[in-house]
């Protein structure tokens, strides 16, 4: 999809003067994109050099979808539990939201550009749409006493039950953190995924419910910090060991915790004022008893 829709984009022409104007625009702009997911409607002669950075905040780019990433972490109490804040927004609905929202400026650029660009939008909806059918559960799927009680809780709150299984089996195997994550880490579980706060500088979080063993558990904090290794290589930070990153303790009824963060370099051109370094926060919590894991994953950050 991001090759056609880079083809498409290409295919508009603006000068020097243009692109400053542009810049400008956006910035000004910025205040806007900081309320909330609106559509985005600006004069004819802006429009035409803002359709790319109004797709990339308006075509559903959902947390879960293969091609993106899928990090994760926890938290937990007697059979635990992470509570979902206040005002998150379902990951399932907040993608219907943005595309019921959106507005794509296809009638100031030529009758094939605007072609293209609706259908760039278009595969990417329907690449979701089947992503999405393909991996999500009834909250009742779950034999597992501890699974089908926590499956039953988040879908209780209306948040989207996605199968661990069913998502790797679907995994785009050619995205480079999916290339990364090379050792088993569970026997069956689910996730859920929200967003708090607003399209420009929101919060991104996935909570994951498994039953692993020790070493899959192992296996989990591996593949996270492979991932880690390759952000903080990318964006030239130093290189830190495993136990560096992992912070591990013991809560008070006994489970095992591991906590652990990254945050990127501030980026060196802003565009936005919500324009900030990268993050993500690990927090996972595991019970030996009954093997059963929580992980909690909170992300945000970036360009745009």
């Amino acid at each position: 999809m991001q090759d056609e829709y880079v083809k498409a984009i290409d295919k508009i022409k603006m000068d020097d003067e243009r692109k400053s104007e542009m810049r400008n625009i956006l910035e000004q702009e910025g205040s806007s994109a900081m309320k909330s997911a609106k559509k985005t409607r600006l004069g004819k002669g802006a429009t035409v050099g803002l359709i790319a950075a109004s797709l990339a905040a308006t075509m559903g780019v959902l947390l879960l979808v293969p091609t993106t990433r899928d990090a994760i972490s926890a938290g937990v109490r007697s059979i635990f539990r992470i509570e979902i804040p206040e005002g998150a927004v379902d990951s399932v609905d907040k993608m219907q939201q943005d595309r019921d929202e959106r507005y794509i400026p296809t009638d100031v650029v030529e009758e094939s550009v605007a072609s293209e660009i609706s259908a760039a939008v278009s595969k990417q909806d329907k690449e979701e749409d089947n992503y999405i059918k393909s991996v999500v559960v009834k909250s009742d799927y779950y034999k597992d006493p501890e699974l089908n009680e926590l499956a039953n809780k988040y879908a209780g709150e209306h948040y989207t039950i996605f199968d661990l299984k069913k998502a790797e089996k679907e995994e785009d195997k050619d995205t480079v953190y999916s290339k990364l994550k090379t050792h088993d880490w569970f026997k069956e579980g689910f996730s859920i995924h929200y967003q708090t706060g607003d399209n420009a500088s929101g919060h991104y979080w996935s909570i994951i419910v498994f039953k692993a063993s020790e070493e899959q558990i192992q296996g989990f904090l591996k593949n996270e910090f492979a991932i880690i290794k390759y952000e903080r290589k990318e964006h030239g930070q130093k290189k830190i060991s495993f136990d560096d990153f992992w912070k591990k303790n013991t809560d008070a009824e006994g489970n095992v915790i591991y906590e652990g963060s990254w945050k990127g370099p501030e980026p060196e051109m802003k565009l936005l004022p919500s324009d900030s370094a990268r993050f993500m926060n690990y927090r996972l919590t595991y019970d030996p008893a009954t093997n059963l894991a929580i992980c909690e994953l909170e992300e945000g950050g970036g360009i745009g």
